[in-house]
């Protein structure tokens, strides 16, 4: 008679595809008894995958779906001051003997300014959020944050242009003169649709306690995508 197993055997401990059982796998797929996979060789997955926690490639990742990434890039050159809390005109920024030059719009230290741009979304949009990436620096100042804004709406056949929505926030740290400061702010169009006209209100609420930069702010562009 053979030993009884229990009333919930656990048969397989170990599954090892390319050696043999509990033996070290020769370029095959090591399941072990927590579930996890250990492929030595390719991974081909011919249906859909779910992962529910984090995937690390080491190498690179080739995509053969379609690619529903998109970017722009919108220099100050591109923007117009607010007529009701307008940031300095368009002008050159001079770094370095105009060797290094850039676009630029200045935004006051204690006043609220603010700049429009506009762009136009791909047909593919889909409604997701875009991230705005803030380029900005200062040619003076010691200390403080800024606090930025951006204000996204998008307008189709028939939208009426007298629109409202929602301004988003974020606040960067002054780190020094002629640095290249960065910060992204992730906001949703109001009316958010693919292939409509779009426009970006960019603004420095220096009136706020956060923001306690002690010179302009110079916004050099802004990168938009998803």
């Amino acid at each position: 008679m053979p030993a009884s197993l229990g009333p919930h055997p656990r048969y397989l401990e170990e599954l090892r595809i390319g050696g043999g059982f509990n033996s070290t796998p020769d370029g095959g797929v090591d399941f072990d008894k927590s579930g996890n996979i250990a492929a030595n060789g390719t991974l081909d997955i011919d249906g859909a995958a779910t992962f529910g926690d984090n995937v690390t490639i080491a190498g690179d990742l080739e995509v053969a779906g379609v690619d529903t990434t998109w970017s722009i890039y919108l220099p100050a050159s591109l923007g117009m001051p607010d007529p009701s809390l307008p940031c300095a005109a368009f002008a050159i920024a001079n770094w370095r003997n105009f060797q290094v030059a850039t676009g630029s719009l200045a935004f006051d230290q204690t006043s609220p300014e603010a700049a429009y741009f506009q762009f136009r979304l791909p047909d593919s949009y889909d409604g997701r959020p875009l991230k705005f990436t803030i380029e900005w620096s200062a040619s003076a100042g010691t200390s403080g944050d800024v606090r930025w804004g951006v204000l996204p709406i998008s307008f189709a056949d028939g939208y009426t242009l007298d629109e409202t929505g929602t301004t988003t926030y974020v606040v960067d740290s002054f780190i020094s003169t002629k640095s290249t400061h960065i910060c992204t702010i992730s906001a949703t169009p109001t009316h958010p649709i693919g292939g409509s006209l779009n426009t970006v209100r960019i603004i420095r609420l220096s009136n706020h306690a956060s923001d306690t930069f002690n010179a302009d702010a110079i916004l050099i562009g802004v990168g938009i995508s998803y």
